[in-house]
């Protein structure tokens, strides 16, 4: 007697997908979220173009108003190895800084006759600070060996040579500093000399349409049968260089930001007897 097997034939049920590739699957969703979000976060990145990297190392701070609007990202020579070029990549918020007439340096510990600058540099890292100063977008910037502090307004002040006159060099009213130079250049033909000079938002009643200008820097004797007249400027001046400046009796107009004034190569006497009363903005740095 044969036994006879029968074989029972059963469709396979369709397989199932497992909830295990969900997993890396939102995973990768998630990267792909996050890393959207960090590119949209970044801001430009910058060359400036420095003498001296003065310190400086990948990850330094670029700080503007006391934040950290920046980082360092890579320090190189430049091709023919007279400058440091420092490549930093700022925030999406400071997009704005990255402008053509910005200001850019390097802090660093100095004592001079002004004081004392950049002590937090001493235990904390070098780091570049920035003062905008509008223009164009640009992302390319020579760097100052001088960093100029404190906001107000900027005026022009053109002579035939910037002998004398520095980068950071003070500008003076009746022997008080209201301002400081921030930028040297030369004109579209270069014909003559280009001094841009900031005025500390405090003083800038002070500068007006007829306000005069001439350099202080170092000593200068006038010699005539009558005597021997020495002028000398600020001891300041003796090592920065420095420009001084007189508003008539009777003031012009308030001179609006950009305002180009000549710089005389010394004072006419009648300046200094200019009186005129002009209120200050109260409070004001």
């Amino acid at each position: 007697m044969t036994n006879d097997s029968t074989a029972i034939i059963r469709e396979a049920s369709k397989s199932r997908l497992s909830f295990s590739w969900f997993v890396p699957v939102i995973a990768i969703v998630i990267t792909v979220l996050l890393f959207m979000q960090w590119l949209a976060n970044l801001g430009p990145l910058i060359t400036v173009s420095f003498e001296d990297a003065g310190g400086l190392t990948v990850d330094s701070p670029v700080m503007f108003r006391g934040t950290i609007v920046g980082r360092v990202e890579s320090i190189e020579l430049s091709s023919d190895t007279s400058r440091v070029e420092v490549h930093a990549r700022l925030a999406t918020s400071a997009t704005v800084l990255a402008k053509k007439n910005s200001l850019w340096w390097v802090v660093q510990p100095s004592v001079s006759l002004q004081g004392v600058e950049g002590l937090d540099t001493i235990a904390g890292p070098r780091y570049i600070e920035v003062l905008p100063n509008g223009g164009e977008p640009c992302y390319s910037f020579i760097g100052t060996e001088k960093g100029i502090s404190f906001s107000g307004k900027q005026f022009t002040l053109v002579s035939n040579s910037a002998d004398n006159v520095t980068v950071g060099a003070p500008l003076y009213y009746r022997g008080v500093e209201v301002g400081q130079v921030s930028k040297l250049d030369l004109s579209n033909d270069s014909s003559t000399v280009r001094v841009t000079c900031n005025v500390k938002t405090k003083y800038v009643p002070l500068i007006r349409t007829n306000t005069q200008f001439w350099n202080v820097s170092g000593i200068s004797l006038d010699a005539d049968l009558l005597g021997i007249d020495l002028h000398a400027g600020p001891l300041t001046s003796w090592i920065k260089g420095g420009i001084a400046f007189a508003t008539p009796t009777n003031p012009g107009d308030e001179a609006p930001e950009g305002y180009a004034f000549a710089i005389a190569s010394k004072v006419d006497t009648d300046w200094l007897d200019w009186s005129p009363t002009i209120e200050l903005n109260g409070g004001q740095p």
